[in-house]
């Protein structure tokens, strides 16, 4: 089977591109098309060992367009995925398959990205999506389509909590004592809240913050705020090292986010033994177990929210360990990206009989 994935996969940050790289890893057999266009010295590197995979062509967009395919597989809809997909349909002479992996919650309000959806809609052949609340209203939509949810992963053999790996950290934040300072992980963007956890890091001044993220186009008025106080420490894009080494220090991750389709991010929180506080909205429920791996409370409780936070990062190291035993092996089970792929390769031989 000859599967095209229209986006660059040599993207170690990208949850989209990691999904797909997952799809690739555990279905050895299968032959997957794709492009390159790193953005950072990690993504060189492992870039490198990724396309020498016997199973993995790396070509340029132009010669992938003329190229015939058993299976279009998108795990994003952009206009660029679209017309791939219906590039792929014409040079097959239409015996292509599109399988649209839906990951974010979208309606009729959403604009240009319910456009997306209801052209992704119409071309797919097959629909799943990275959690129920981002494919329930698909799943009525496409009865006959929809194949379930498979949720996003994460790397458990990367993001693991014994790899001291501390070097990546800033030299300031790795002063911190562990355990000690609050963590935000996300694009500085209106749907993610970025503006309360800097309320919050204003109500208390007596505690750290660190914020790891890039600036959304529609969010750029947030980054003077998440500069603005010596609390709390903006590092901007940084790349997995950074990021494992922050979530084996941090005593909780604040993730005031109002809608999700599956976060990557929460999901290698939680395999860090890291709890989350989230919001009772969208996708978060499927993955924080309130007063089990973290808090959900809505962000008009701020009051709730500083109590939550104060009380985890009151925790002494054995209580952290302990709270890491008891959920990272659940996670592990279930979100694992090889257990990912596999459905994933479930799925490609389903549609491709």
């Amino acid at each position: 089977m000859r599967v095209l994935l229209p986006i660059s996969l040599d993207r170690w940050r990208n949850p989209i591109a990691t999904l797909l790289r997952a799809c690739v890893l555990a279905n050895p057999e299968m032959e997957f098309h794709s492009y390159s266009n790193p953005m950072s010295e990690e993504d060189r590197q492992l870039g490198a060992g990724f396309w020498s995979l016997p199973n993995v062509v790396q070509a340029p967009q132009t010669k992938l367009a003329l190229t015939r395919y058993d299976l279009v597989h998108t795990a994003s809809i952009t206009w660029h995925n679209q017309a791939a997909v219906v590039a792929a349909k014409w040079r097959s002479f239409h015996h292509a398959q599109y399988l649209a992996t839906i990951n974010l919650q979208v309606g009729p309000t959403d604009g240009g990205d319910w456009n997306l959806l209801q052209s992704a809609e119409a071309l797919a052949d097959g629909l799943v999506s990275v959690s129920e609340a981002a494919g329930s209203a698909v799943r009525n939509r496409c009865q006959d389509r929809f194949h379930g949810v498979i949720p996003n992963g994460f790397d458990a053999g990367y993001f693991d909590p014994s790899i001291d790996d501390d070097a990546a950290l800033p030299e300031h934040v790795r002063n911190f004592p562990s355990g000690s300072f609050a963590l935000y992980l996300g694009a500085l963007e209106p749907r993610k809240n970025p503006d309360f956890v800097v309320e919050l890091a204003r109500r208390h001044p007596e505690i750290s913050f660190v914020g790891v993220g890039y600036v959304h186009p529609l969010g750029r008025h947030y980054e003077p705020m998440v500069r603005s106080l010596p609390n709390y420490h903006w590092l901007g894009h940084v790349d997995r090292r950074c990021v494992r080494a922050l979530l084996r220090h941090a005593g909780v991750l604040l993730f005031p986010s109002e809608r999700e389709g599956l976060a990557l991010s929460v999901i290698e929180a939680l395999g860090m033994g890291v709890p989350v506080i989230g919001q009772p909205k969208s996708s978060m429920p499927e993955l924080i177990d309130h007063d089990v791996n973290g808090k959900l409370f809505d962000i008009s409780e701020i009051d709730q929210w500083s109590h939550a936070m104060l009380s985890y990062l009151g925790r002494s190291l054995e209580e952290r360990r302990e709270h890491r035993a008891k959920v990272r092996p659940g996670i592990v089970s279930t979100y694992d990206w090889p257990i990912i792929g596999r459905m994933y390769g479930e799925l490609y031989r389903k549609m491709g009989a």
